[in-house]
């Protein structure tokens, strides 16, 4: 408990928070620089669920991953 008060106090967001926002990043990466499916890509960044991986992405990006990449990988 007082490590994640520490954690919040100095980065302004829980623990899991960040985590999540890290996993979403990451994947988000993985969809523009790479080819592999979206599943592949939710085990890579700790989401082995397809589904839950979707649904935590659309969280942060408000887009599924396919349209992600769709969006930006001919930027």
């Amino acid at each position: 408990a007082h490590l994640a008060r520490q954690f919040t106090a100095q980065l302004g967001t829980p623990p899991i928070a960040y985590l999540g926002r890290l996993r979403a990043e990451r994947a988000a990466a993985l969809l523009i620089e790479t080819t592999l499916p979206v599943a592949a890509i939710g085990r890579i960044v700790g989401w082995p669920d397809p589904n839950y991986a979707s649904r935590r992405f659309r969280q942060y990006f408000g887009h599924s991953p396919a349209a992600y990449r769709q969006l930006f990988s001919s930027i």
